[in-house]
This record gives structure tokens, sequence and C-alpha cells, in this order.
């Protein structure tokens, strides 16, 4: 009986220690993995770009202003006659300053000033959605505003969202027949390389994190925050 055991005991030593070293090797892999995958996500977020295509409205996200800058360009080469503008939630801290009787102008109302005083006329400006907190809940309210009819449509957004937004738009619209460009203002500063500028970096981290819960099922809407 000894001699039994004591090769059945060695044989089970022998297994995990070759599991163990397995499992090591499979850890370093995702580790080296995991890093080549980081360092080259400032490529990846921004999809490349196809020729723009006349459309029949150009679409700014809300978020920096430099995407309403782009959207004049685009509008002022004839690429769409109409240009639609998201309204988002307005900041708390800004509703904050109102207490002071600090008045700051809305996010959509900047975007606005910005492409009248970029000689876009006042009747091809609209605006859609009322007070959205995400890129899915824009995504929603830009369904509500097609009513059914498909359009051809390029959204500006910002380089470092301009993969994110063509997930989500690209998952609430294409049941309905919309066809969409996604592009990137060229406005807004974006280091590909992005560990060496700080506002690049963060960009980066935030984008990737919010996919993570986009893939996993997650949607912030003003509705869980109804106050």
């Amino acid at each position: 009986m000894k001699n039994f055991k004591v090769p059945l005991k060695a044989t089970v030593v022998r297994g995990i220690a070759k599991c163990g070293r397995w499992l090591a090797y499979a850890a370093l892999l995702a580790i080296v993995a995991g890093g080549v995958a980081l360092s080259t996500a400032g490529f990846w977020l921004i999809p490349a770009q196809e020729p723009l295509r006349p459309a029949d409205a150009i679409v700014v996200l809300a978020g920096g202003f430099e995407r309403s800058m782009h959207a004049t360009d685009l509008y002022q080469q004839g690429l769409a006659p109409k240009i639609w503008v998201s309204h988002p939630a307005r900041e708390r801290g800004a509703s904050r300053l109102e207490q002071f009787g600090i008045i700051l102008p809305s996010e959509e109302e900047i975007h606005r000033r910005i492409l009248l005083f970029k000689k876009v006329a006042a009747d091809d400006i609209e605006f859609f959605g009322t007070g959205s907190i995400s890129t899915a809940e824009e995504a929603r309210a830009l369904l509500n505003k097609l009513s059914g009819s498909p359009r051809h449509l390029i959204i500006v957004t910002s380089p470092a969202h301009t993969r994110r937004a063509k997930i989500i738009f690209n998952d609430a619209l294409r049941a309905q027949g919309s066809d969409l460009q996604v592009v990137a203002t060229p406005y807004e500063d974006f280091d590909i390389y992005w560990w060496r500028d700080q506002g690049s970096a963060r960009a980066v981290i935030l984008e990737l994190a919010k996919l993570v819960y986009y893939f996993c099922g997650g949607r912030y809407l003003s509705t869980m925050h109804p106050g």
C-alpha cells in the first residue's frame, strides 16, 4: 500500500506544479496582451475615416465646443443643409452657480452661438433631446427625432469618443435604416500616444471604462436620476 501511495502523491504534486506553470504563462500572456491593447488604444479608438458623403444633416453631440466648429466646416462645404445640436442636461456646477446670480449659457446655446458666428443660417440649426446625460440617451433622442424616416447623417464628436459613438448610434439606428458616418473634430487636441498628454490619457481611460460598461449592458439615462 505504501508503494502505491508514494507514486500517486508525487504524480499529484507534479500535476499541480504543471498546472501552476501553465497558469503563470497564461497570466503573463494576458498581461502582455493587455499592455499591447492599452498602448494602442489611441489608434483603435479612432476608426479609419471613409470619405464623407452628402447627408441630410450634421449631428453635433454634446461635449466639447470644437464639435460645432467642425460641423460648420462640413456645412460650409455643402455636405448637409441642416445642423442638429444635442440638448444635454445642464451641468450641476452651472445650476449651483445660479444660486449666486451667475447665469452661464447652456451648452447647446454656446454651440448655437458658434454656429451663428460661423455664418450658419439660424433656420438651419435644430435641436434634439431634452436633457440627455449620455451618448446612449443621445442616440435614443436622435431616433425619436427621425420618427421612423431613414436618413444619412454625419455625426461630429471628439477623437477619443469616435469609436464608442459609432457603436452606440449604429446599435440604436441600424434597425431604423439610417446611414451614419461618425467623424472626429480636428479642432480638439488628441495624442494617439496618449500617455504623453494628460488630456489624452484622461480621455482614453474614460472611454475604455465607458466601453466596458456599455458592452456589459450599462446605459446612463436621465430617468435614473430624475432629481
